[in-house]
């Protein structure tokens, strides 16, 4: 036990602007909160308690490599208790995807693909970074594929990011592939971002 509560945090965010930034801050200030603690914020109704929480994880994990940090944040979005894209942007690579670099089994996103909640698909497709920062970019063109014919935005916007980052570090050939294959089935938005590295003349072909 620490002594410090989740109250503590609250009130120390609350004095700040509230921003992402603000919440690191927050978030270093409290990395000794204890794990119940921790909790009551991710399960909070304070948008910024679950922003905090989820910086916390992510500290956690940087520390301490545990895979129940993994299963503390995926039971959230399962249970739909991240509103926020961001809440998946600055942790599923951290907390989803760097675990499985370091040799876990991929099936376990393809699984998340598939899941009736969109924040969680979302998780599958942010996930991938790990491994697009290595170089490899199979699991990510892998999953987006999978979930490229899906309409809504915050799929969309996930796979738009991922794949700009498949061609600037991983494989502009496999994107350029991935692309005259199925970007007909992207939004305008999520082309016009997975293109964007791309020499222009290349870029207006695959926009068009």
């Amino acid at each position: 036990m620490t002594g410090l509560q989740a109250e503590d945090v609250l009130a120390a965010l609350a004095r700040t602007t509230g921003d992402v930034a603000s919440a690191r801050r927050v978030a270093r200030r409290f990395a000794a909160l204890d794990e119940g603690e921790r909790s009551a914020l991710l399960w909070s109704e304070d948008p910024g308690a679950r922003l905090v929480a989820v910086l916390l994880l992510v500290q956690a994990m940087r520390d301490s490599p545990d895979e129940e940090l993994t299963e503390e944040y995926l039971a959230a979005a399962k249970a739909e208790r991240f509103d926020d894209p961001v809440l998946v942007d600055l942790a599923a690579e951290e907390l989803v995807g760097a675990p499985l670099v370091r040799g876990a089994s991929t099936g376990h996103l393809f699984a998340l693909a598939k899941s009736d909640v969109a924040t969680v698909r979302r998780i599958a497709v942010v996930a991938p970074l790990a491994f697009v920062k290595q170089g490899d970019a199979e699991v990510a063109l892998g999953i987006a594929g999978r979930l490229v014919r899906e309409r809504g935005d915050t799929v969309q916007s996930a796979i738009g990011r991922v794949l700009r980052e498949v061609g600037k570090r991983a494989s502009e050939p496999a994107l350029i592939d991935f692309l005259e294959r199925q970007g007909r089935f992207l939004s305008p938005a999520a082309r016009a971002t997975a293109t964007e590295h791309l020499p222009p003349a290349e870029r207006d072909r695959l926009r068009g």
